[in-house]
């Protein structure tokens, strides 16, 4: 299984969005997946939460409704998609959440959802933490709306607290192409609630495959070897893919918002995958280039190319 957004050979930043039920297999409609990297996610997860998890965690007028509807889809969705991964009973007002495969107990208070003896802050937190996916919630009111939850540990250069707490048009505004989408997306987010859930994906290329790009360095890296993005320097490059679903909840105004990453080394694609991946970068504006980090892609990719 690979996601290649590309290989029609045109890169583009339209919306995108694709009804989850159309997606081919069970696995491709599953919004939560595990796959064979689960551990590795996890351990990212986990080095976020040593390092300093206000960093990749944020809320900002996080309504309890809201809350409390995205903790409840989150775990039917894993209990029904993963009964081999989780495992949920009841103890009077206890609910408590097994991961069969890391042994880790999470429990809280079934009427307010209150965590109970734990290392996570909240609910959201914990059920966010054993997920291979990252999480945001957008609350929507009558004439605004804004980021009201982030838990993003594989953040792609950019950071969670410059995101909480502003409205969608405002968050997608340093993206280059988004001008035509900006105006009309109230009616996109909204559609999410009759027509959805959706899928879409974006990609990239990165030098390197991992997972936590934040723009501030962990004490002790060095900021240059941490930010990376030097396609000239680097022995090898990775189309870096996100699969992101659309989930909207009508009764709280609200939507989750998912993204997953996968990376796939560019020498391990298939000659027809690399030409369209070459096709695609020549179509990208210079703006679209810088903004993805990826000035010199195209020389580090032709000289790829040239040696297979």
């Amino acid at each position: 299984m690979k996601y290649l957004p590309f290989l029609h050979g045109l890169y583009s930043v339209a919306p995108g969005l694709i009804p989850v039920v159309r997606q081919e297999n069970e696995f491709d409609r599953q919004v939560f997946q595990i796959d064979d990297t689960y551990d590795q996610y996890l351990a990212n997860k986990m080095d976020c939460r040593r390092e300093d998890m206000h960093k990749y965690y944020q809320e900002a007028d996080f309504d309890a409704n809201t809350c409390e509807t995205v903790n409840e889809y989150i775990l039917n969705q894993i209990i029904t998609d993963h009964p081999d991964k989780f495992e949920l009973s009841f103890a009077g007002d206890r609910t408590v959440l097994l991961n069969i495969h890391t042994g880790e107990i999470i429990i809280w208070h079934t009427s307010s959802m209150e965590i109970i003896g734990s290392q996570y802050s909240t609910l959201f937190d914990a059920l966010s933490s054993q997920l291979q996916e990252d999480l945001a919630v957008v609350q929507l009111a009558e004439n605004s709306d804004w980021l009201a939850a982030i838990h993003l540990c594989a953040p792609n250069h950019w950071s969670p607290g410059e995101k909480i707490g502003q409205p969608f048009d405002h968050i997608h505004r340093p993206v280059p192409g988004m001008e035509k989408t900006m105006p009309h997306y109230r009616k996109m987010l909204e559609s999410a609630f009759n027509k959805g859930p959706f899928t879409r994906f974006a990609w990239g290329i990165s030098t390197d495959n991992r997972l936590n790009h934040h723009p501030v360095p962990p004490p002790g890296q060095d900021p240059d070897s941490w930010r990376g993005r030097s396609a000239a320097a680097s022995k090898r490059l990775y189309v870096r893919t996100e699969k992101q679903n659309l989930i909207g909840f009508s009764a709280i105004n609200a939507f989750l918002f998912t993204i997953r990453t996968y990376f796939y080394p560019v020498d391990e694609l298939s000659n027809v995958e690399k030409t369209a991946l070459w096709t695609a970068v020549q179509s990208m504006s210079e703006e679209a280039l810088q903004y993805k980090g990826m000035q010199g892609v195209q020389e580090k990719l032709a000289e790829l190319m040239l040696h297979d």
